[in-house]
């Protein structure tokens, strides 16, 4: 079987036919030089689809937020719908090449083509329901599929209302360490995902084993300090009740002293009294000067649960936060803000169970949409809402997020226009595991 390489050409085209907003995606252009290191990095002469495929895996591996892992699977499932467009391959000879089963590749292209012909729902069914070789749509091309359903022209491969093409995955901290990370890895054709895959599972279990041992040591190490500890207090102890009685052996019990001529008249009573001893102790009296100065920074806050939100969102959004204007990239539009939002990242096992609940959360808590993007947007690897919760639900409607799978709370600020009168702002990342 012929191998399918892909050169410089190709990935021009295929950049040009995703229509990326650059000026998005890079900030202002800020971070423009780090997207084009990826670019240039990722897509190198002469890598077969296969190899890219084991890339794009690789990169949604090594990503640890959901934006990230959504937004390079969206990027893997584009260049395959890409490559079945313009190499005119069929369904069989992509799924060879790049190593992937029948179902996924034919589920992939139905849900491409799906956005282009809606109505077509049906034709394009029945031709990407393929999960056996000896289907006869297996040999299927783009342009056999053309004479079976009738698309529109496709100049580009995204439509107006996907968000993947502007996400600002530069401003988050982990994409420039994932790209010094994927320079090491995988900056050759040689690449084998296989191998960091084995190398990453070795590492883990190396990382139990010495867990374990450290916890051995730690464990044996208290024991004997506990041991050696009572020895050496018990042998303190013993030293300090043992009674103490001088021995005066130098003494000379011969001589003797001649008492004075009235020694009753110098006697005098002394009476030891314990309240005056303990007034002549409280009479020093230690007052601490020092007052401790605390040097805490201000930085995007990780709320752990909703009790955590502040009793007035009117009072909060007034605050500003110096530490996130002037050190931390924060992000969407986090920069120089004096308004709140919050940002609840939630794993889900059940999708479709996770977005149901959460749309009958938006029902029940007049929740509204912030832009022409619908709350409950399915995106590649999970869904999206950007929507405005009432102020005065918005402690309620959080605490019912959370409670809905594993979730993590962000508290962060944007320069964007304040909320409207008595709602407040909310990112939510559904992320499919």
């Amino acid at each position: 079987m012929k191998e399918l390489n892909f050169n410089k050409n190709d990935f021009d085209k295929f950049r040009v036919w995703l229509n990326l907003e650059l000026e998005a995606i890079t900030w202002q252009g800020r971070y423009k030089e780090e997207f084009e290191d990826f670019w240039d990095s990722f897509f190198i002469e002469g890598l077969s689809f296969e190899q890219l495929v084991q890339r794009f895996d690789y990169a949604y591996s090594q990503s640890k937020i959901g934006p990230l892992s959504s937004w390079f699977n969206w990027l893997k499932e584009k260049f395959i719908s890409f490559a079945f467009i313009n190499k005119n391959i069929s369904i069989l000879e992509i799924s060879r090449k790049s190593g992937l089963s029948l179902s996924i590749i034919s589920s992939i292209l139905r849900n491409f083509f799906l956005e282009f012909a809606p109505h077509e729902d049906g034709k394009l069914s029945e031709c990407f329901q393929i999960v056996h070789p000896t289907n006869p749509n297996v040999n299927l091309t783009f342009e056999g599929l053309c004479r079976i359903v009738q698309f529109p022209e496709i100049e580009f491969g995204t439509g107006p209302d996907e968000i993947m093409p502007t996400l600002e995955v530069t401003l988050y901290e982990e994409w420039s360490s994932f790209i010094r990370k994927m320079k090491k890895d995988i900056y050759h054709p040689n690449f084998d995902f296989n191998v960091i895959k084995n190398r990453a599972t070795f590492k883990e279990q190396l990382g139990i084993v010495r867990e374990v041992v450290v916890l051995l040591l730690i464990g044996t190490a208290l024991v004997y300090a506990v041991k050696y500890g009572n020895k050496f207090y018990e042998k303190y102890l013993v030293e300090k009740i043992g009674v103490y009685e001088p021995q005066f052996k130098w003494l000379d019990k011969a001589l003797t002293f001649k008492p004075p001529a009235d020694a009753s008249a110098n006697k005098a009573d002394f009476t030891l009294n314990i309240e005056d001893l303990d007034e002549v102790d409280d009479s020093k009296t230690f007052i601490n000067d020092f007052e401790e100065q605390r040097f805490d920074v201000e930085s995007e806050v990780v709320l752990t649960s909703w009790d955590s939100l502040p009793k007035d969102f009117s009072a909060a959004d007034l605050e500003q936060s110096d530490y996130e204007e002037l050190l931390k990239r924060g992000y969407r539009e986090s920069r120089y803000g004096h308004t709140k939002v919050y940002r609840v990242m939630v794993k889900s096992v059940n999708l479709t169970s996770t977005r149901s609940r959460l749309n009958k959360l938006l029902n029940k808590y007049d929740v509204s949409q912030v832009d022409n993007v619908k709350p409950g947007q399915l995106v590649p690897g999970g869904v999206y809402y950007n929507i405005f919760v009432p102020r005065l639900h918005l402690k309620e409607f959080m605490a019912q997020v959370m409670n809905q799978e594993e979730a993590i709370l962000y508290e962060s600020r944007t320069r964007v226009r304040r909320n409207p009168p008595g709602k407040n702002r909310v990112f939510i990342w559904v992320k499919d595991i």
